[in-house]
C-alpha cells in the first residue's frame, strides 16, 4: 500500500467498486532572516501545520479500465514565532479568509483513469498500470501574487492556501510486484503533474515530477502486520505569477519513510512517518542573501482502503452466467 496513496497497486475487476482514504499530516519548523527593505532587523521564524484528507472512489469500469474520482479536505496552519508584527506572517489558517486568500475546507479535485496493462489480481504477480487525468482547483486558493514581484506597494498578505486554484493534467505510471518471499510487495509510481494554464489571478503552478517507493515484508507476528520502506523524490520545476518566477518554488524533496499495514478481510489499513529533506529550493537555500532553512520537519500518514464484496449489477460480465 504505498504511503499517501493507498490506491495505487490495486486494479479491480469489471464491476468491483474500492473505498480509499489518507489522512496527511505535516509539521515543519522554518526560519528565514531579515527580508531586505523591511523596517524590522529581525529574524522571521514559526511553525506550520497541515491536517489533508483524501478520500476515493475507485469503480472498475471493465476488466481493464478503472476511474478514480478524489476529493482533498483539511486546513493548513501558520504558527508565528516571530515576536513582533509582520505584513508577511501570523498565526492563521486556510479555513478563514484573509486580503489576498479564499479560505475554506475544500483542497483540489482529482479524476484518474487507469489502464491494466498487466493485473495478476490478488496472488503473486506483477501489476503494471498506465494513467491519466485531470486536477479541478477548488476556490480556496491565493488571489495575489504574495512576493509583490511587480514592484507594488506591500501590503499584508498570505503565502500559503489550500488549493493552487490552477488546473492541471497528470499522467502516471505503476508497476507493483507481488511475490512469497521477502519483500512480497514492492514497486512504485511515476507521476507528472503539469499546469494546463495560468488562473485568473495571474499564477501558474510548477511542473511537478514524482518518483515514489515502496517495499513491504511478509507479516510480521508479534505485529500482526507487515513492516515497510519508502522513499520519494520530487522535482517541482519553476512557478510563476504573472508571467515572473516565484521565489522558493524551484525545489526539489526527498522524502524517506517507515511504516507498516495491516490487512483486515478485505480493507487494508497502513500508518508511516516520514522525513522530508530539502535538497534544493523550498527552504534550502538563500534567496536574494536572504538565509532561510527548515528547522525540522516530519510527517505522519494513515491510508485505509476496502475492496467492497459487491459488484455494481450492470457493469459485472458474470451477471446472469
Amino acid at each position: 500500500m504505498p504511503v499517501g496513496n493507498s490506491e495505487k497497486g490495486v486494479g479491480l475487476w469489471a464491476g468491483q467498486v474500492m473505498f480509499s482514504s489518507d489522512q496527511m499530516i505535516d509539521y515543519i519548523d522554518w526560519f528565514h532572516g531579515p527580508l531586505s527593505g523591511e523596517e524590522d532587523s529581525l529574524d522571521h521564524r514559526g511553525n506550520m501545520y497541515s491536517s489533508l484528507i483524501n478520500p476515493k472512489l475507485t469503480v472498475g469500469i471493465t476488466n481493464y479500465w478503472n476511474i478514480t474520482i478524489g476529493l482533498t479536505l483539511g486546513q493548513r496552519n501558520m504558527g508565528w514565532k516571530g515576536g513582533f508584527n509582520s505584513i508577511h506572517h501570523r498565526s492563521e489558517s486556510t479555513n478563514t479568509n484573509f486580503e489576498n486568500s479564499n479560505g475554506g475546507y475544500f483542497g483540489d479535485s482529482k479524476i484518474i483513469a487507469n489502464y491494466l496493462v498487466f493485473n495478476d489480481g490478488q496472488g503473486a504477480g506483477k501489476r503494471f498500470y498506465l494513467g491519466a487525468g485531470f486536477i479541478i482547483p477548488s476556490r480556496n486558493t491565493l488571489t495575489s501574487d504574495p512576493f509583490f514581484l511587480n514592484n507594488e506597494d506591500k501590503k499584508e498578505h498570505r503565502h500559503f492556501s489550500l488549493s493552487e486554484g490552477v488546473y492541471k493534467s497528470v499522467f502516471e505510471t505503476q508497476y507493483f510486484i507481488k511475490r512469497n518471499t521477502n519483500p512480497v510487495f514492492l514497486g512504485g509510481v511515476f507521476s507528472i503533474t503539469n499546469p494546463i494554464k495560468e488562473n485568473k489571478y495571474g499564477f501558474k503552478s510548477s511542473t511537478v515530477y514524482d518518483l515514489a517507493l515502496t517495499g513491504f515484508t511478509k507479516e510480521i507476528s508479534w505485529l500482526k502486520g507487515a513492516l515497510g520502506v519508502s522513499t520519494s523524490i520530487q522535482k517541482n520545476t519553476l512557478a510563476f505569477w504573472n508571467g515572473k518566477p516565484a521565489p522558493n518554488s524551484n525545489s526539489t524533496i526527498l522524502v524517506l519513510g517507515i511504516g507498516s499495514t495491516w490487512s483486515i478481510k478485505h480493507s487494508g489499513i497502513n500508518f508511516n512517518l516520514r522525513l522530508p529533506l530539502f535538497l534544493k529550493g523550498g527552504f534550502s537555500e538563500e534567496i536574494e542573501n536572504v538565509e532561510q532553512e527548515i528547522k525540522k520537519g516530519l510527517q505522519i500518514s494513515i491510508g485505509y482502503r476496502k475492496v467492497f464484496n459487491w459488484t455494481i449489477p450492470w457493469i459485472d460480465p458474470l451477471k446472469g452466467l
